[in-house]
């Protein structure tokens, strides 16, 4: 099943599964200007949305943060004196009840969302929620149906569709044929299952829970659904991944759990066609191969006060800066040539070390560096169409229950050891 051409213009960014067809007079009415700001209500306000959405929201001038929840009394004491909201509360019906309150933001524990999206929208709020939209079929259609009889639209934080890195690489890819072959690397060995820790997701599926990124970025980039897919791997899920397409397209993801290293990029993607190649590198390096008029490109970390200095030197200084600052225990392993060696002799040596050691006594939260992976750019789009009546180009509902049926199918294959027809629920 084939869908329309992506990316008619940047951010312009159309829902591939949405569903949203509005005839030519409510197309009219929804282009007019509400009011010149949205109110804005935070159910959950920890560490993620701490670090992405409030700023975000703080420093927006047409977002008004109007009431924060939380059922943590230090988190929502913090966010009080830092934000300065209209309001805080335990109680998140308050928000939802809250004729002020435009659009409510999901932000808490992953097994919440579907009940959350649900009330929140039939509040006739708009509603983004925090990636997975909910845990099971049965969450899925409770979700979709609450988006189909709902006034306001619902967003799937699936941001990656908004990430600058992504955007080029989609201008480029537009121009080359298919099949085009799509390998993703997603290596993490540190909070997902570690086992000292008693946390949330011991027991839930990466492919679902931090997977959905990926298969929401696979249909985003092909514009269809696979034909089959396929997964194999460990007890401890490090897996392989493969979705076939009718065309000869292939998307494999490595997902691990429990290898990688801290100190090499968490995601790396790579796209080989017959005209060229282009490979991503934390969407901060894209390097474009073969492809007459295109050129490499950087894209500085969100919210990083040096920018100018990665833009200027590249990525060898923004992955050795990351490392000094957000890793500074992190083993090297030193390879042909050892990393301890290679540093000593860049050209950046003595700027790093000036900024190693006046950031040394900071709290690690302003230490850590996350690049641009479109956070800032998707919500404030959502946000805008809030606002302003329009039709939103975020991931909706549907393209949420297709990340996770993707994942369901993924983890039955698994079971079964062999690739399986993808079909959706």
């Amino acid at each position: 099943m084939r869908f329309l051409p992506l990316f008619q213009e940047k951010y312009a960014l159309k829902s591939l599964f949405s569903g949203y067809i509005l005839s030519p007079a409510t197309q009219k009415e929804t282009m007019q200007m509400s009011t010149d700001k949205v109110n804005v209500g935070f159910i959950g306000a920890g560490c993620f949305i701490e670090a992405h959405h409030l700023p975000t929201a703080h420093e927006t001038d047409f977002i008004k943060i109007r009431a924060i929840a939380d059922l943590n009394e230090k988190t929502l004491s913090a966010r009080e004196k830092k934000y300065s909201p209209d309001y805080v509360t335990a109680d998140y019906h308050k928000l939802l009840d809250d004729p002020e309150t435009d659009l409510i933001v999901i932000g808490t524990r992953q097994d919440t969302h579907a009940q959350l999206i649900v009330e929140a929208l039939d509040a006739g709020k708009w509603v983004w929620c925090e990636k997975p939209m909910c845990d099971t079929p049965e969450e899925e259609k409770m979700v979709i149906a609450a988006e189909k009889r709902a006034k306001g639209r619902l967003a799937i934080g699936f941001n990656r569709r908004f990430a600058p890195a992504v955007s080029k690489s989609m201008e480029v890819l537009r121009k080359l044929p298919r099949p085009w072959i799509v390998n993703y690397r997603l290596q993490t060995n540190d909070y997902y299952k570690n086992k000292t820790n008693d946390t949330f997701y011991h027991d839930r599926a990466h492919i679902i829970y931090e997977g959905c990124h990926m298969l929401d970025l696979a249909s985003f980039i092909f514009g269809e659904t696979p034909e089959r897919v396929f997964m194999s791997g460990t007890d401890d899920e490090n897996d392989i991944v493969i979705l076939e397409y009718n065309d000869g397209s292939r998307f494999l993801l490595t997902i691990t759990s429990q290898a990688g290293a801290p100190l090499l990029e968490k995601e790396m993607i790579e796209v080989f066609t017959k005209d060229g190649s282009i490979s991503m590198r934390d969407f901060v390096d894209l390097r474009i191969r073969s492809i007459a008029g295109e050129k490499d490109h950087l894209f500085p970390p969100e919210r990083c006060k040096y920018n100018p200095q990665i833009l200027r030197w590249g990525y060898s200084f923004y992955e050795i800066l990351r490392s000094r600052l957000v890793e500074p225990d992190a083993k090297i392993s030193s390879g042909i040539v050892p990393v301890e060696a290679a540093f000593s002799e860049q050209p950046f040596t003595c700027e790093l070390e000036k900024i190693a050691e006046a950031e040394k006594d900071a709290p690690w939260q302003e230490r850590n560096i996350f690049c641009d992976k479109g956070w800032h750019d998707a919500f404030c789009h959502f946000a805008k169409a809030c606002m302003e009546k329009t039709e939103p180009h975020t991931a909706s509902g549907v393209d949420g229950k297709l990340a996770n049926d993707l994942g369901f199918a993924l983890l039955e294959s698994k079971k079964q050891g062999i690739p399986l027809k993808f079909t959706q629920n």
